[in-house]
């Protein structure tokens, strides 16, 4: 019977590969030593060479994964608010720099507040292009992230939402907001520049068009939201309800 021979080759190669991440935060603060910028508030009709402070180190940035599926239009945040009866901004640029501070009128950016006060906003406020909220229910990190420069009046209670990024916790000195502000009253939204936010009696619910993205500020607390996120079923129907008797302000 004729012999037969095996054989066999086996050929393995491992191939290593660096991956270098390359993390930068932006930063807060001008070259003036570390300390942080003055808070202006110019009159509205006043021209300002102030230039925008930059958006919040990436850290601080929320992220979410893009869906596969689109919600119906009538079911969306967004259609919510739209639909939403809008009031003018008008009445809404005066407040106060503490909260209990007389209140100075005619001021750039839009200010305004919920009908209990537990939430108070400004946009445009020291040349930022953003729309900043204040509220017990935002929680950001007890401590700035890293790269926070010094002289950063770190509030974890803010919350500020941009074409960029939206961020829990940031420096109060870089974005102030006023108090005593007018009453965004239940049931009422308000547009000012590609902001848009809607006061029902759950809470208050903002987006910024550019990235469709915001935020829900409610008695569940803080959340990110998406303008095609379906919306409550109790807040579908704040667009044909108007209910504005609210408390009146204690302050």
């Amino acid at each position: 019977m004729p012999g037969y021979g095996f054989t066999r080759k086996v050929v393995a190669a491992a191939l290593g590969g660096a991956v270098l991440f390359t993390v930068t935060g932006c930063g807060l603060l001008g070259d003036d030593g570390g300390k942080p910028a003055a808070i202006v508030i110019p009159s509205k009709d006043a021209l300002t060479t102030e230039s925008s402070p930059p958006s919040l180190s990436e850290s601080t940035s929320v992220s979410r994964p893009q869906r596969s599926y689109t919600i119906a239009p009538g079911d969306s945040y967004r259609a919510v608010l739209d639909d939403a009866p809008h009031v003018g901004v008008g009445d809404f640029h005066l407040g106060a720099t503490t909260p209990t501070g007389d209140r100075a009128d005619n001021l750039s950016g839009v200010h305004f507040s919920t009908p209990d006060r537990s939430v108070v906003c400004s946009t445009g406020n020291n040349g930022a292009d953003a729309l900043v909220c204040a509220s017990s229910e935002v929680r950001g990190t007890a401590t700035p992230p890293a790269g926070t420069p010094a002289g950063c009046d770190w509030s974890r209670d803010l919350v500020v939402l941009n074409s960029d990024s939206l961020s829990a916790g940031a420096c109060a000195n870089l974005y102030p907001v006023l108090y005593r502000s007018h009453i965004l009253e239940f049931g009422t939204a308000l547009s000012a520049d590609s902001f848009s936010c809607l006061s029902d009696v759950d809470g208050l619910y903002c987006l910024e068009s550019a990235s469709d993205r915001g935020f829900a500020l409610t008695r569940s607390g803080y959340r990110e939201i998406r303008g095609n996120d379906r919306a409550p079923v109790a807040l579908r129907g704040t667009a044909s309800s108007t209910d504005t008797t609210s408390p009146s302000p204690t302050r």
